[in-house]
């Protein structure tokens, strides 16, 4: 996996903007760790910041497919829906706040900024957009449940 450089920007943001003093994050062999108040202090097992995790000499890293921007958090089924997959690991809400109504439903149509649930991570919570325009055919992910880096959450029908 790798970050652009406004990723590492949007990321830097939601930290400043939150009540943590410093934040280490992993997914897959990419790791970023930042703090506001200075140098973070290197523990004896963390790999260096911003490098890839070392691989086992026996095993190659496994090769990660170039897409568009656009196909980061989509994938086109046989059937022609599109799967919106979670750009990061954690928590996934199908509603802004508990008893409020679902961002999204099934048979909604939905357009390219729409947001189709929040994903939190360590109490900082990031909207997930559709980043493409269609009908909502199914929901996934339950509310409330654990999502994986790139999984899928909502399948939609494109426009055409």
């Amino acid at each position: 996996m790798t970050l652009t450089h406004e990723d590492v920007r949007q990321i830097l943001s939601i930290i400043e903007a939150s009540s943590f003093d410093s934040i280490e994050i992993r997914i897959g062999d990419m790791s970023l760790a930042a703090s506001k108040s200075g140098p973070l202090v290197a523990r004896q097992a963390a790999p260096p910041v911003l490098a890839p995790a070392p691989q086992p000499a026996a095993e190659p890293a496994p090769a990660t497919p170039v897409s568009a921007p656009h196909q980061k958090t989509q994938d086109r089924h046989e059937d022609g829906l599109v799967e919106i997959k979670a750009p990061i690991v954690g928590i996934f809400y199908v509603a802004p706040e508990p008893g409020a109504a679902p961002f999204v439903e099934e048979g909604d149509r939905i357009d390219a900024d729409t947001t189709v649930g929040i994903i939190e991570v360590m109490k900082v919570f990031n909207s997930i957009r559709a980043e493409t325009s269609g009908t909502v055919v199914r929901r996934l992910v339950e509310d409330g449940a654990f999502v994986e880096f790139h999984q899928p959450i909502l399948s939609i029908r494109p426009e055409t």
